[in-house]
């Protein structure tokens, strides 16, 4: 589950009781000071920051490493295997 809480400011649109609002570790990412070691691909839920995630309604980068499929989204992930095969994955959310 992503908490994306980039900053005290978010804590207005977050939809939780106050005992579970506090900046956890996606602020890390999101100004670079931690990267993700893979590809990461994320869904809005219920405890995201939704002020954040309606900036990207069609799906972009919400840090390093970190895709958000947008309120609606589809992406291939392709991987070279070797010089002539490609391996993909469909994802969807």
């Amino acid at each position: 589950d992503v908490q994306t809480l980039r900053n005290t400011d978010d804590f207005h649109s977050l939809n939780v009781p106050q005992k579970y609002k506090r900046i956890g570790d996606f602020h890390a990412y999101y100004s670079g000071q931690k990267v993700a070691p893979i590809l990461t691909i994320m869904i809005g839920g219920n405890h995201e920051a939704s002020n954040y995630l309606q900036e990207l309604h069609y799906g972009g980068w919400v840090a390093p490493n970190i895709y958000y499929l947008g309120a609606a989204g589809v992406i291939n992930v392709c991987k070279r295997t070797s010089f002539s095969s490609v391996s993909s994955l469909r994802i969807g959310g």
